[in-house]
């Protein structure tokens, strides 16, 4: 009975890790004209695409970016540490500069039909926000469309400013601090850009603008009444393109030196690749080891997507190795842990051209022997004849 109990308590608490849900998080400012405005973040810790709508809000005023979709997170649903989460933003202007609190509470239709009836929470308000007459006006941005000799559109921050920071959304998605300078926008996308006060300096409006990109139209190359010669543009002709799969090269180990992470952005006609609302150029995108990155693909004017084209890839790249060593050296197909000593050069042997010695001095001590015995057998018959022929002469 204890095990049954324990392990159902275990899969209860795993469901409930894993379960799909909504975080909501709000920030206000007070505005110059006496009301507050309060930016509200939900965010998906689901692996799936989400549609959210209101439940209900209070401290009045009015709310606008939803319903609205959320992309999937990416990571791994039910562990602590996947985040960053996929997120929208949503907007609840003209709360009165009297209110103490305001609070959104939303409802989440995952794709694989899941359903949250309600994710709630609140800010709390000062209650003193006045309108304040003499407040600073924020340099608006400036679009530019597309042409029908440039087929992308492009934003552009004012240069930096000492009131006000700027934040851009691009289609929807999380609004991300932006820098001076322009960026490029494909046809058929849609912009929000925001100032917000520093060092809360008040803003008087406009502090938020939104631009929607359209593909430029009318472009017709016939030649004028007249039978003239035309300046104009040839037409953009609608083609059909597949963006391609981003590729992901992990942080290695090699040759005792680890190389950087880095994703491969293709170069397809037709195809502007993000991260964010960032451009990304063709060519290697450096990442962070054990970092994961989100690139989406949007067609450039005059292009459309093929049906069921993948335009949304959450790349994770694997940590950096921990240690990198040098391989060890392979001589003649043997492994060695260390190097083998230095060889050193073989001492030089004269060949041997003679009679062995040992052989050679026996031989001539033999020699010697002999000649020793022959000497003393010859002197011997030489005293037997000399004795012989005496006796004889005494015999006669």
């Amino acid at each position: 009975m204890s095990v049954g109990i324990g392990g159902a308590a275990s899969l209860a608490l795993v469901t409930d890790a894993s379960a799909h849900g909504n975080f909501v998080s709000g920030t206000s400012a007070c505005q110059a004209d006496g009301t507050y405005t309060v930016t509200w973040t939900i965010s998906n810790d689901w692996t799936l695409s989400e549609h959210v709508t209101e439940v209900a809000s209070t401290g009045g005023g009015s709310i606008t970016g939803l319903p609205g979709d959320i992309t999937p997170s990416p990571g791994t649903p039910g562990k602590s540490g996947h985040q960053p989460y996929a997120t929208i933003t949503v907007t609840q202007t003209g709360v009165p500069g009297t209110a103490t609190n305001a609070t959104l509470t939303v409802a989440g239709t995952w794709s694989d039909g899941a359903k949250q009836g309600s994710a709630k929470n609140g800010v709390t308000l000062a209650g003193k926000c006045t309108a304040d007459v003499g407040g600073t006006a924020a340099v608006a941005p400036t679009f530019t469309d597309t042409t029908c000799t440039v087929l992308t559109g492009s934003y552009t921050i004012p240069p930096a400013s000492t009131v006000a920071d700027y934040f851009v959304a691009l289609n929807n998605s999380a609004a991300a601090a932006a820098s001076a300078g322009t960026v490029s926008v494909p046809a058929g996308s849609t912009v929000t850009i925001t100032a917000v006060g520093k060092n809360n300096v008040v803003l008087t409006p406009p502090t938020s603008w939104t631009h929607s990109f359209a593909a430029a139209t009318d472009c017709s190359s016939s030649p004028p009444p007249g039978g003239g010669s035309s300046s104009s543009a040839p037409p953009v002709v609608s083609s059909t393109v597949t963006p391609a799969v981003p590729g992901l090269t992990h942080a290695i180990c090699s040759a005792g030196a680890v190389t950087g992470a880095f994703i491969s952005i293709p170069g397809i006609t037709g195809v502007s690749y993000f991260n964010g609302a960032t451009v990304l150029a063709a060519g290697n995108l450096a990442v962070a080891g054990g970092s994961v990155t989100t690139i989406t693909a949007a067609p450039l004017a005059g292009f459309t997507f093929a049906g069921g084209s993948t335009t949304t890839w959450t790349l994770t790249a694997s940590p950096v190795p921990s240690v990198c060593t040098s391989p060890p050296a392979i001589v003649l197909g043997v492994t060695f842990t260390q190097k083998p000593p230095a060889a050193k050069p073989p001492v030089a042997v004269l060949p041997f051209t003679g009679m062995p010695l040992l052989p050679t001095t026996l031989f001539g001590f033999a020699l010697l022997l002999a000649g020793t015995l022959l000497i003393g057998s010859s002197r011997r018959h030489r005293f037997s004849r000399v004795i012989a022929i005496e006796r004889g002469a005494h015999r006669s």
